[in-house]
Parts: structure tokens; C-alpha cells; sequence
């Protein structure tokens, strides 16, 4: 069986439509070819013509003789970002209606999306995409970007508004935060956190039903009460907006300044909270249960709490405590499980949300688990953990173009999701699918690069089309 030959990039991008390259003994050439209908064999048979020249790593294409002359040659990634301009128009035209620099916040964020870069490395990334004929003769010098920085992030009031015109009114909106280290010492905003290093918070907003982050807003690291939801309200033309905190959050002080505010809020309390004895063996404690993915969930109200139980869950939970015990662990023993026994698959929740339901609740609830993932796309997905800022203009451009390139992720992530894909492909792998589709420029003509056949058929399962 004849073995196939990969043929390295730096030879694949000199094979532009209507050439074919040839590998003969370590070495490379291109010729152009054609392909004429073969009667006999009913189908389409590539005719090879001129020879068009060697290509070398070192030197690139060299033309032979004057069959063809080709003065210059340049490659530039097409795919992704031709993708992300697409599916994020958008984004670009509501940036280029509030802001005179909206294009150079949108070019930065996706590179800064695909490339996972420091703001370095930006001006070099950016001479080898195509976002540079997109939107050209931007300024990406790390001197020019240092000046950007600082001049940008004075225009909070704009970003807010940008920010708000992505808000609908009857949607519900989750609201939480995160801690981002912060590699400055020179601005108040970072303080000392948990980890006894400098950081700020991040409080975020996000959309259910659109499943986009619609909202951020940078707070002092040290900074954790209601109070800074409060201020977001009043900045932000948020209505229908619900906390949902972790347990941490659960403090009486807590509860009482989000009353004061009138704040709806979804906080779950530890299972350790003395006010709550349930015993969760019996089903007839319950008020009811219903289906949640499939699994039936209990629960029990009582006044603003509302106990469930997951029995799927505790089955989990209980499996996990017992290897726990046979292995020995410090703190885990058969009697303390007999005294933990009706807290395992249990989650109290705290509500002031009268007018749902037990069921609706939940619902809510979990819905969590969509701005945790959004933290992690920020912090992994965009390289985002720690911010080396200096001061707090240049942090709140940095913050916006980190939301502009979360707004971006989530758009591939909900075309994925959308089309049953998100079990198969990432959207970090979409992208690197998408990355290797080039625009190559011959003398004066652009061509686009081959598509392979596995790209191809993504693209079509998710219904985009590339020229």
C-alpha cells in the first residue's frame, strides 16, 4: 500500500487554486493544472500543463524561467477571523456606532480569541491575518497599544452604553463575580484576596435567555457586599436581574442589604445550617418533586427556603463518603455519616423570588452554571487569570476587550450548541478547524486556500460558507 505524503505548510500555501504540487524525492514542485471531463470515465480528470517552478522552505516558490512570473507571494490566515467577523457583525457595527476606534477594539479581541496573545505580540499577528485587509492600517505596536489603553478607558459611559444596547428588558440576568490577580501594585483598585496576592473582582452579567455576557464592572479586589450589585443596577438599565451567588455569599449582612436594595436574588446556604432538619429518607416530608434532566427532583418550602433533593445525586455523594471511610481518610467515619446521612444530595436554596415556583427556581439556579462557564472561558479560554495592568484606564480597556472576545466565544459556542455539536467540538477546536483555511495573495489577486474534506463538512453541519 502506497504511503500518502503530508506536505508541510510551508509548501501547502503556495498551492493556490489551479495548482497542484508535486513531491519527488525530497523535493517540491508546482505546475498548473486544469481538469476536462473524461467521457469514458464519466467523471472529471485533472490535466496537468505549465511547470511553474521549485519551492523551497528557505526561499518560498521559484518560478521557472518566464513561463510564469510570480513577483510576490503572501499568506494570510482567512478562516477564523472571517468566521468570527461574519457571525459577529453585530458586535462590530454597534462598536463602530459608539466608538471612532471600534474596529481596532474588535480586531483586538479576536486575535485575542484566537491567538490566546499578550498585547506584544499583537502588531506581528495581525500582519498575518487577513483582519488586516479587513480593517486596515491599524495601529498594533506595543507603543501604540500602550497609548490605546490608557486613552480608551476613559470612555466608560460609552462602553455602558454599548453594553446596554445588547440588554433586553424581559430577559433574566444572572449577576456574579470573580477574582483576577493582578499583577500591579500601583493601583487602589488592587487589594490583597484570599491568596494573599493583589487582585481585583469582576463582576459579570449574563443574558439566559440569549446566553451572552451582556455586562461587566471592575471592583476594588477586596470589595464583596451587596453593595457593588447595587451600583451595577443603577449604572445599567438591568430590570429583571437576579444574584445568584455561591455559598460564601449566604451571610445575614448579605441578606439584609440585598432586601434594602430590593435585589431579587437565588443564594444557596450550606447543608450545615442549623435552621434546616429535613429527614430526607422520608418522601412524604416532601411537597412534591419534579423532572430536571431526566431525574426526579424533591423538594420541600419553607417560607424563603426551599430544600431539594437529588436522588441521583446523594447516591453519588454517599458512594463517594463511603471509599472515603475504606480508605482511611482523616475525618470520615461510619458515624458521621449516619449523622450526615439526610444532607447528602441536598441543595437549600434562599430566595426572595415570590412569584416563582419551586420548579422554576431550580431551574434558575442551575442556570448558574452557565456565568461559572463563562469565567472559565475568560480565564482559560482567553488567557485572562491575571491582568498586568498599571493603571486603571488601560485595566478597563483591557477588561472590554476581553468581554468583545467573550461575546465572540459565545457566539460559536451557541452555533455549536445549536447545531447538536458542542459534544464533539470545542470551540477552541472550531477555530483551530477554521485557522487553517488561508487567503494567499498571487501578484495582485487573492485566492482562497484548499478547504479539507473534515472542515468542510463542519462547516456545512453548522451552515457557514466561506469564499
Amino acid at each position: 500500500m502506497s504511503r500518502i505524503h503530508i506536505y508541510p505548510e510551508w509548501v501547502l500555501k503556495h498551492r493556490v487554486s489551479g495548482t497542484n504540487v508535486t513531491h519527488v524525492k525530497g523535493k517540491y514542485y508546482l505546475y498548473e493544472v486544469t481538469s476536462v471531463w473524461n467521457k469514458e470515465k464519466k467523471r472529471a480528470q485533472k490535466i496537468t500543463k505549465k511547470y511553474l517552478g521549485r519551492i523551497t522552505k528557505e526561499e518560498g516558490l521559484i518560478p521557472s524561467g518566464s513561463r510564469l512570473k510570480i513577483e510576490k507571494v503572501s499568506v494570510k490566515e482567512y478562516g477564523a477571523c472571517n468566521v468570527l467577523n461574519n457571525i459577529g457583525s453585530d458586535v462590530i457595527e454597534r462598536l463602530k456606532e459608539y466608538f471612532d476606534d471600534g474596529e481596532t477594539i474588535f480586531t483586538m479581541a479576536t486575535l485575542k480569541l484566537l491567538e490566546q496573545c499578550s498585547f506584544s505580540k499583537m502588531e506581528q499577528l495581525y500582519r498575518h491575518s487577513y483582519l488586516s485587509e479587513m480593517y486596515k492600517d491599524k495601529k498594533l505596536s506595543s507603543k501604540d497599544i500602550s497609548l490605546f489603553m490608557r486613552t480608551f478607558g476613559e470612555k466608560r459611559e460609552k462602553i455602558v452604553a454599548f453594553m446596554n444596547s445588547f440588554i433586553s428588558g424581559n430577559e433574566h440576568i444572572l449577576f456574579d463575580g470573580t477574582n483576577i490577580v493582578s499583577s500591579s501594585e500601583k493601583m487602589n483598585i488592587s487589594r490583597l484576596g484570599k491568596e494573599y496576592e493583589s487582585q481585583i473582582n469582576l463582576l459579570y452579567a449574563f443574558a439566559c435567555e440569549s446566553k451572552m455576557p451582556v455586562y461587566y464592572r471592575i471592583i476594588a479586589g477586596n470589595i464583596v457586599d451587596v453593595s457593588a450589585f447595587k451600583l451595577s443596577l443603577q449604572e445599567t438599565k438591568l430590570k429583571d436581574m437576579v444574584v445568584i451567588a455561591d455559598k460564601g455569599f449566604g451571610s445575614k449582612a448579605n441578606f439584609d442589604l440585598l432586601e434594602e436594595s430590593e435585589i431579587k436574588y437565588v443564594v444557596p446556604l450550606k447543608r450545615s445550617n442549623t435552621l434546616i432538619n429535613l429527614n430526607t429518607g422520608d418522601k412524604s416530608n416532601f411537597d412534591d418533586y419534579f423532572l430536571f434532566n431526566d431525574r426526579p427532583i424533591w423538594y420541600k418550602a419553607l417560607n424563603e427556603v426551599i430544600i431539594y433533593l437529588d436522588s441521583d445525586l446523594k447516591i453519588m455523594e454517599e458512594k463517594d463518603y463511603i471509599k472515603r471511610i475504606e480508605q482511611n481518610m482523616e475525618g470520615y467515619t461510619k458515624a458521621n455519616f449516619i449523622e450526615r446521612q439526610y444532607k447528602f444530595g441536598t441543595i437549600i436554596l434562599k430566595t426572595n423570588l415570590t412569584n416563582k415556583s419551586p420548579k422554576d427556581i431550580y431551574y434558575l439556579y442551575k442556570k448558574r452554571l452557565d456565568i461559572e462557564q463563562s469565567f472559565d472561558f475568560l480565564k482559560n479560554s482567553l488567557n485572562s487569570d491575571r491582568s498586568y495592568m498599571q493603571n486603571e484606564k488601560s485595566l478597563e480597556t483591557w477588561a472590554f476587550i476581553n468581554h468583545i472576545a467573550l461575546m465572540l466565544n459565545y457566539k460559536v459556542y451557541n452555533l455549536l450548541e445549536s447545531n447538536n455539536l458542542l459534544s464533539k467540538y470545542s470551540v477552541s477546536d472550531f477555530l483551530l478547524h477554521l485557522k487553517y483555511i488561508f487567503k494567499i495573495k498571487v501578484n495582485d489577486t487573492w485566492f482562497t486556500s484548499e478547504i479539507t474534506n473534515k472542515t468542510k463538512k463542519l462547516l456545512e453541519m453548522v451552515g457557514v460558507h466561506i469564499t
